[in-house]
């Protein structure tokens, strides 16, 4: 470490509060904001602790929070988005959703060209879905992330 003079940084400090003028900030269990916040035109991400990873992480978030985010998620309303590492509970766990694979570089790993298998579940489809046009460039599109359909639910929650 060494020592910083802040007013090296003060002009940040007005173009940050512009930005985040009408963002609202909560400090509330994840699940209370999802119910809050959900309605016909919603569109949830949710990016928990990786599942048999929390020990990476300063929040506890043990197998039953799992268990209560996905009960709290496949009622909702609107539509949802969850990222996780690949993991076979987590799939199965999520057999009413679209899941989608994927491999990313493992910043964490200290071992050259390391991968980490991720996941993206979805209550919807996303390639049918135009309006959701990150996630549609990176099924179809043609940059270097690429996803896999590994599960297509017999009865999706979402058509």
């Amino acid at each position: 470490m060494k020592p910083n003079n802040l007013t090296n940084f003060l002009y940040l400090f007005d173009d940050a509060s512009k930005r985040l003028q009408d963002v609202i900030i909560e400090n509330k269990d994840c699940l209370d904001i999802i119910r809050e916040r959900d309605g016909p035109d919603s569109l949830i991400y949710c990016d928990p602790p990786y599942y048999k990873a929390e020990s990476c992480y300063e929040v506890e978030f043990p197998p039953e929070d799992h268990q209560r985010l996905h009960d709290v998620l496949v009622t909702c309303e609107g539509y949802f988005i969850v990222s996780y590492n690949y993991q076979d509970y987590i799939c199965e766990l999520y057999q009413d959703c679209y899941i989608f694979r994927t491999s990313r570089p493992n910043s964490m790993s200290q071992t050259a060209g390391s991968e980490y298998e991720e996941i993206v579940i979805t209550n919807y489809d996303p390639r049918k879905a135009c309006w959701q046009l990150s996630m549609d460039s990176l099924l179809g599109g043609d940059g270097d992330t690429r996803y896999e359909l590994i599960h297509e639910p017999e009865h999706p929650l979402k058509i």
